[in-house]
């Protein structure tokens, strides 16, 4: 679920302000990303540091910065595809990328928290399968509803709605007594 919003907002939202903001494709795609991904780099730092940090006093702290940071990006996607703005687009995407980047800096750390550590190697492996499995599927299924006309706004507001499932799904993560080793 998380690699559907994700990979449909970051492979669509170039064209999305190419055509929406009547950018030049060079910086409708440079806006997207550099904005996006610097972000990101950062929420990375931020988001590892602060699960680091909170889960001395509270065992869960790594299951619940990704659902924070989740909660807080689905709106700053919203925002972004749901403004007529440039600046208040990029803000939305700075604050996307950057609360996004909150699970994608705990997604090993939870993995280890609820799986043995003999198979942590295989799901982190079949976590990745899925995600880029997800991720074409997905990349694919914008572009059969860009060519059907529906307005890529309406992409977006789908992958917030992912968001924000993905952080209840996390509540519901439970640690096993082996994952400690």
């Amino acid at each position: 679920m998380f690699a559907i919003a994700s990979w449909a907002l970051i492979g669509w939202m170039p064209t999305y302000l190419t055509e929406h903001f009547r950018l030049s494709q060079g910086a409708g795609g440079l806006s997207a990303t550099g904005y996006l991904q610097t972000a990101s780099l950062i929420g990375l730092l931020i988001g590892g540091a602060w699960a680091d940090r909170w889960t001395r006093p509270h065992p869960r702290a790594r299951i619940f910065v990704p659902i924070i940071g989740l909660c807080v990006a689905a709106p700053g996607i919203l925002l972004a595809a749901n403004t007529d703005t440039f600046g208040i687009a990029i803000m939305g995407l700075v604050v996307f990328g950057l609360t996004r980047a909150f699970a994608d800096a705990n997604t090993m750390p939870i993995l280890c928290l609820v799986a043995d550590p003999r198979y942590r190697a295989t799901g982190l492996g079949v976590m990745n399968l899925v995600a880029c499995t997800v991720g074409g599927i997905t990349i694919y299924a914008g572009g059969a509803i860009r060519d059907a006309k529906v307005d890529l706004s309406l992409v977006f507001q789908f992958g917030a709605g992912c968001l924000a499932l993905c952080a209840v799904l996390l509540l519901f993560v439970k640690s096993t007594p082996a994952s400690s080793t």
